[in-house]
């Protein structure tokens, strides 16, 4: 059976990758020590989780940076990987050996699962294992959700929305669009679903907007009404009805659907129905929407008229280093939504003193 192409591409340890992935190191060294921290005033500790799994499909270097984050918040971590990957990973297991055996740290801090383990056998281990981290396309991670007994944490990809109002401007859209699909290997924060309000399709920008994201070679689909907008054009535009029920459906590919709805209350619904919850995105100059943008959508990072693509090794002031994200709706995302970082692979118990 032929490998997937997106596959192919994850299964690539450029150099550049593995300089991210390097990056992450250095970044996961320099951060104060997740357990040192108080997460609440009155009483609550930060602790180990204890030993954490990444069953992963492909992206070999996320054995690297998931090594790091584990060792950082003083858990043990059990590495499988997709069949495609076992050489590399094999021989990333022996540095990583190396490593501990050079700090006179326990070799069973880092266990690879042999080949020919089954995934299964590894999910109802809840005796030995504490967290379970699946990683890679969508139907990947809902499968091991679907058979695991120990806890996971799941991870997202891709179906992020963007909402454009009457009064927000498409050409910052479209570099947000563009902007968002720019991560490699794997589009994590990537707005595949644009919604925008009625009022645009008597814009004279509309028509210009559509043709840009062709240009851009992107792939158009739509509803009724966004089809209907672009036979103005006289392009050869592969403006395909998405049935409703595939909206919720992640591309990871250069496909972007766009939809039209009355009122922002609409989108919300929309919004909340079909996009997998951790990156969502609106444009306006309303106040008022902005704030009910923020409140009623259920998704665990809201983007106002600005976005942040997604990086595993990110210097800002709102990121550090993570592994991916995950979902406010998803079962075990609501444990901790949004990134999966260092302070993602710790649990807090409550102190009290006399």
């Amino acid at each position: 059976m032929s490998i997937p192409e997106l596959i192919t591409t994850w299964l690539r340890l450029t150099p550049d990758r593995l300089q991210t992935a390097i990056d992450c190191l250095y970044q996961l060294a320099d951060l104060p020590s997740p357990l040192s921290q108080r997460s609440s005033p009155v009483g609550f500790k930060r602790i180990p989780i204890g030993t954490v799994a990444l069953i992963y499909e492909a992206i070999p270097e996320l054995s690297i940076i998931a090594a790091g984050m584990c060792w950082k918040a003083g858990n043990a971590l059990i590495l499988k990987g997709g069949s495609e990957v076992t050489h590399t990973q094999n021989t990333i297991g022996e540095i990583l050996q190396e490593v501990l055996k050079k700090y006179d740290l326990p070799p069973a801090t880092l266990q690879e699962v042999p080949k020919g383990t089954a995934i299964k056998d590894i999910l109802t281990q809840e005796k030995y294992l504490r967290l379970v981290i699946p990683y890679g396309r969508p139907s990947y991670v809902q499968q091991i959700l679907k058979q695991s007994t120990v806890a996971v944490l799941p991870s997202a990809m891709g179906n992020c929305y963007l909402y454009v109002s009457p009064s927000g401007n498409l050409d910052k859209a479209l570099d947000m669009i563009l902007q968002s699909r720019n991560q490699a290997p794997d589009p994590v924060s990537a707005i595949e679903k644009v919604i925008l309000h009625r009022s645009w399709l008597e814009n004279q920008s509309f028509p210009r907007f559509l043709l840009q994201l062709q240009q851009k070679n992107l792939r158009l689909k739509g509803c009724e009404l966004t089809r209907g907008a672009t036979w103005q054009l006289g392009e050869p535009f592969d403006s395909l009805i998405v049935p409703e029920d595939k909206w919720h459906h992640s591309y990871l590919d250069n496909t972007l659907a766009l939809k039209i709805v009355d009122h922002l209350e609409e989108a919300i619904t929309w919004i909340n129905l079909y996009s997998s919850g951790h990156c969502d995105v609106i444009l306006t100059d309303s106040l008022k929407e902005s704030q009910a943008f923020a409140n009623q959508v259920n998704s665990s990072i809201i983007y106002i008229n600005h976005f942040i693509p997604f990086k595993r090794s990110h210097q800002s002031a709102y990121f550090s280093v993570a592994l991916g994200m995950t979902s406010i709706k998803s079962r075990g995302g609501s444990r901790s939504p949004g990134l999966i970082d260092v302070e993602a692979l710790t649990m807090t118990k409550r102190v009290f003193v006399d």
